[in-house]
């Protein structure tokens, strides 16, 4: 039986939604940014431990930082994580839910959406490990086809990730893999990006901002070097498609010498400049 404040928590986050669809899309302002974050199946207690301090650092990110309105925020977790108490389930349906809402956004705006969780590849699909029928990149693909925001952004912070590159690449979309198609184990990439995102010395080229690129290349680092400290082989590989060509790259920081993917994650900023313009 699921417990009652879980219940409560499940309604709130739906009366979320209807806020946001209530707002109307026309209400945003210029570069106004929605998200939605989802955390999936945990393998064991430390997994899950590691998944909810990814989203307990990201979800203050985006509402202080990067300034997304708290009724164009929703996170969708497990049962079992600590972070269900502001919090619904993520369940494949309420994702299919929460994507209906916040799809209510205007061509001007940009879309964040970020899982991290358990997810395996079954026959060509990336399946997205959740309580309940798992959902599929295919899944993700129709939501993101309903969302109006111009600008997409998609991480996929799991296992087999890269599988799902070609499948959702597209004009005006970021694809962020942590882990190429054929590493099936548990990664670490959150844990290295997301405090990424807000570190100043990650601003390579001293411009005031750390674009996606800038945060992508830091957390690359710093997962190779986790790695070689512990002398262990590397089990994940992030990589990176902004080109559309469905095939991502592993240093895609050097688009200005090799072209292919970079030069639209160099120009993404998730804070916006003091004018309030995301860049």
């Amino acid at each position: 039986m699921i417990a009652k404040p879980f219940i409560t928590c499940f309604w709130t986050c739906m009366a979320m939604f209807l806020l946001f669809v209530g707002a109307g899309a026309a209400q945003c302002a210029r570069g106004d940014t929605c998200a939605l974050i989802v955390s999936g199946i945990a393998k064991d207690p430390s997994e899950r431990a590691a998944e909810d301090r990814v989203v307990n650092e990201l979800r203050p990110y985006l509402l202080d930082k990067a300034g997304v309105e708290p009724n164009r925020l929703v996170v969708l977790v497990p049962e079992d994580s600590s972070c269900r108490d502001s919090a619904g389930q993520s369940t494949a349906d309420n994702i299919s839910h929460a994507m209906e809402a916040l799809a209510a956004a205007a061509p001007q705006d940009r879309f964040v959406f970020y899982y991290i969780g358990q997810a395996n590849a079954v026959a060509g699909k990336l399946r997205f490990n959740l309580p309940g029928p798992d959902g599929t990149h295919e899944d993700l693909g129709a939501w993101l086809a309903d969302v109006k925001a111009g600008e997409k952004l998609v991480v996929l912070d799991c296992p087999c990730a890269a599988v799902a590159a070609k499948p959702l690449s597209g004009p005006n979309r970021v694809i962020v893999c942590a882990s190429t198609e054929k590493q099936a184990y548990g990664t670490r990439f959150g844990v290295h990006f997301v405090p990424a995102l807000a570190r100043t010395e990650n601003d390579s080229n001293h411009d005031g901002r750390i674009s996606l690129l800038e945060a992508f290349a830091a957390t690359a680092r710093g997962i190779e070097q986790w790695y070689a400290q512990r002398q262990l082989l590397p089990t994940e590989s992030p990589c990176l498609e902004d080109d559309g060509d469905g095939v991502p790259s592993e240093r895609p920081w050097r688009y200005e010498i090799n072209g292919g993917d970079g030069r639209r994650a160099a120009g993404w900023f998730l804070t916006p400049l003091p004018g309030g313009d995301n860049g």
